[in-house]
């Protein structure tokens, strides 16, 4: 049962892995068999590059390869309910690659989930190797989103504190990266002083990050760590103020894919958690049910689905500042 629950979300951690950025000899992002993702035409001023969450389910290792063809099928559907949120102002590219089952991190801490992720050295240069192909055969220099959620945004912290700090010539037309679902912390961004956290709705060369929670949350959460960063993805600000659900543009319901125009769910920030907290949907629907990850009251599986309109209105109010600005 817990492997059927587990389909679209879930965590990893933070690592490293050739600090050279040497790509295969024989890059396999040549075969687009090996995307997620690859657009037939390019209709927009702008791309996403988007690394998706767990959909891993192995029966005999804790690992799916990159042809595994059930997680190919589960990240298909995942990226309909997240970055497909992007689909209206981007073109989204989004590689397949080797990841972890979630068993592996049952009964964690932060501390062992960041150890696990740094022996997945072959998805790690699977996404490195994605990314050259990306910029040196389809990017053509458009200025860019990169998005995440959990063990993809584990990814996408390594992506920003060695990839890009190792390729300027591409963090440059960086817009925002979108780092959902997994801790963006203050020792993080001090490590990595060429990247910045997001501070308002349009600022850009920025990080934006944040995980939602019930009030009421309970439990384990083995995604917990101190200094943890948060925006509000209602306001756009890093205050406590609570915004209404009034204020939410549209929420993605991920059984059928239609939009609930308002938003069904609220937003306040909660500073000393580094969480958003999410008052006005039902904990029984929408919390992830693996409670030896997550504890109870975790909405980590729904991050952009509950603030999807939002999430892409606010990537078009980015990428028009950015070109505006470079114009």
């Amino acid at each position: 049962m817990k492997k059927i629950i587990i389909l679209f979300f879930i965590l990893l951690a933070a690592g490293c892995i050739n600090k050279e950025n040497k790509s295969s000899v024989e890059n396999i992002f040549a075969e687009k068999n090996n995307w997620l993702s690859l657009p037939d035409n390019i209709t927009y001023k702008a791309d996403v590059f988007y690394i998706y969450p767990t959909v891993c389910v192995s029966e005999n290792s804790n690992m799916c390869s990159i042809d595994n063809s059930q997680m190919q099928n589960s990240a298909k559907r995942v990226l309909k309910l997240q970055a497909d949120a992007f689909k209206n102002t981007a073109n989204i590219f989004a590689p397949y690659y080797t990841q972890y089952d979630i068993d592996i991190f049952e009964y964690s801490n932060y501390k062992e989930i960041q150890a696990n992720i740094r022996k997945n050295t072959k998805g790690l240069q699977e996404i490195y190797d994605a990314l050259d192909y990306y910029f040196n055969h389809y990017n053509n220099g458009r200025p860019f989103i990169l998005a995440s959620h959990s063990q993809g945004s584990a990814m996408m912290q390594i992506v920003l504190s060695d990839y890009m700090k190792n390729h300027p010539e591409y963090y440059k037309n960086m817009i925002a990266a979108y780092v959902v679902g997994y801790p963006i912390t203050k020792e993080f961004m001090l490590e990595n002083p060429h990247l910045k956290f997001a501070a308002g709705a349009n600022d850009t060369g920025v990080i934006v990050a944040f995980e939602v929670q019930a009030p009421d949350k309970a439990g384990v959460d083995a995604l917990y760590t101190e200094g943890r960063l948060v925006i509000n993805p209602l306001s756009w600000k890093i205050d406590e103020e609570l915004v209404h659900a009034d204020k939410n543009l549209g929420t993605l319901n991920q059984k059928d894919l239609t939009i609930t125009t308002p938003g069904i769910a609220d937003a306040k920030l909660d500073l000393k958690k580094g969480v958003v907290i999410c008052s006005t949907i039902d904990e029984s629907m929408y919390q992830i049910p693996i409670p030896s990850v997550f504890g109870t009251g975790s909405y980590h599986g729904q991050s952009f689905q509950l603030y999807y309109v939002n999430l892409g209105e606010n990537a078009k109010e980015r990428i028009d500042n950015f070109l505006s600005e470079k114009n």
